[in-house]
């Protein structure tokens, strides 16, 4: 059910961009807010999980902000990719904006990801034992998470994000096929799975940079 929420919120959000295209100005303040909202949840989620808090009404409150500030971003992303795909030329700042905050969110839950697993270690080896895998290819996942995390982010840089999104979608996919074949809950691939996505809508605007940064070569370089 979770799973179907997030890829309806981002539909919704997508099939809106058809009928409702805003002027400039406006897609301008919702993409910062979109950014001001990733960054928002990347914090909320990182006090969730690594804090110590104990207080259950504060929890709940982190909470209540992370699911529905959540659906509020899927939906804001599914609008903003459905503009820039359905504009015949879309500008530098249209792309920019909505790759800083996607990038911020995706970014985000592979680091967090990656602290996780590090807390649980004993669990994660013992999960890579059962699934048939070394002890050290699971530090390479975890490195190679947390290194295509930075990789996406330090792309307004770096130029580095198609590389790392690509090495993160085929980690995401392993992780799907591992569920798979150790015959677990496909509940248990959710998260792979909406990362995919996430992944696939980063290099989508990949390519929706690269044409912008060929017709006007000059003017490639990020500011935000």
């Amino acid at each position: 059910m979770q799973l179907i929420i997030f890829i309806g919120t981002i539909l919704l959000g997508g099939l809106l961009s058809l009928g409702l295209k805003p002027k400039a100005k406006v897609f301008n303040l919702l993409a910062t807010g979109y950014i001001i909202l990733a960054i928002i949840l990347s914090i909320c989620t990182w006090i969730f999980y690594f804090a110590g808090i104990k207080r259950g009404l504060i929890l709940e409150a982190l909470s209540f902000i992370m699911s529905s500030g959540g659906m509020l971003g899927h939906f804001v992303l599914g609008y903003l990719a459905g503009c820039i795909a359905a504009d015949n030329k879309p500008t530098k700042a249209m792309i920019s904006s909505t790759l800083w905050g996607i990038s911020i969110l995706t970014a985000n839950a592979f680091l967090v990801a990656t602290a996780g697993k590090s807390q649980h270690i004993d669990e994660m080896i013992t999960f890579f034992k059962a699934s048939g895998y070394a002890i050290w290819f699971l530090f390479f996942i975890m490195t190679a998470e947390a290194l295509g995390a930075l990789g996406i982010l330090l792309h307004f840089k770096l130029r580095s994000g198609p590389l790392a999104a690509a090495g993160l979608a085929i980690i995401m996919l392993g992780a799907v096929y591992t569920h798979w074949h150790n015959k677990d809950p496909f509940s248990d691939s959710y998260a792979a799975v909406g990362q995919l996505i996430n992944l696939s809508l980063i290099l989508i605007l990949y390519y929706f940079e690269q044409q912008v940064n060929r017709r006007h070569p000059a003017s490639s370089i990020y500011v935000i």
